[in-house]
């Protein structure tokens, strides 16, 4: 089953309308549910939320992730994202040879731009704090970035794969998630666009982003 939804909006959009750039258009989330059972004969039973940046053009792509002083980068959840012990923060951890024994491992919660797993990932990642990545991921000085050469930032079907975000059957899913993320990428003329302070709103979900940073200790499970 998949559905997908638009989940950028609200007062940060309207105010930085007049500074977007033409190549990017919004963040959208789509949600699949998939259930399974594990090497040790558990079952398992997830949604999926894999979040989108959506691009004007199919040569616009996206190039960066970040966070900064002036714009921290957040992307939580008031409920807890599903981990799974061999796969990762990013998707440079999330192995597709061991899909067959680990297969819960190929719906893992990870960063990523443009890729799902590690083949042919080109990916870097600096200073992104994915120390509660049991609820959250944050930075105000860091990035999950590909240089504009590395065909997995270019727009497919409009859009490109930055995250994806999994939970137990019905325990949090997207109405759960908060947020805010910056983006960085080239146009389809070569120009560069930048956005900052996209927000992934969730009801009443904004008013716990003073609570967000709370420690908690990382949890994985196969």
């Amino acid at each position: 089953m998949k559905t997908s939804m638009a989940i950028c909006g609200g007062l940060g959009s309207l105010i930085l309308a007049a500074t977007a750039s033409a190549g990017y258009v919004g963040l959208s989330a789509d949600t699949q549910t998939h259930s399974g059972t594990n090497v040790l004969g558990q079952s398992w039973h997830v949604d999926v939320v894999r979040l989108y940046v959506d691009l004007s053009d199919s040569m616009d792509r996206v190039d960066s992730v970040f966070g900064s002083v002036d714009n921290e980068l957040v992307i939580g959840t008031t409920g807890s994202f599903f981990q799974v012990a061999a796969g990762g923060d990013s998707s440079l951890q999330i192995n597709a040879a061991l899909f067959a024994v680990y297969n819960s491992l190929e719906h893992d919660t990870f960063v990523t731009i443009g890729k799902t797993n590690s083949a042919g990932d080109a990916l870097l990642v600096q200073a992104v704090d994915f120390s509660n990545f049991n609820t959250e991921v944050r930075t105000d000085n860091g990035t999950w970035t590909v240089t504009p050469d590395d065909a997995q930032g270019m727009a497919l079907d409009g859009r490109v794969l930055i995250g994806q975000f999994s939970f137990d059957h019905g325990t949090g899913g997207v109405d759960s998630m908060y947020g805010n993320v910056n983006l960085q990428g080239k146009n389809a003329d070569g120009s560069t666009w930048q956005v900052t302070d996209k927000w992934l709103p969730a009801p009443g979900a904004l008013a716990l982003l003073g609570l967000a940073g709370i420690a908690g200790r990382r949890r994985r499970r196969n």
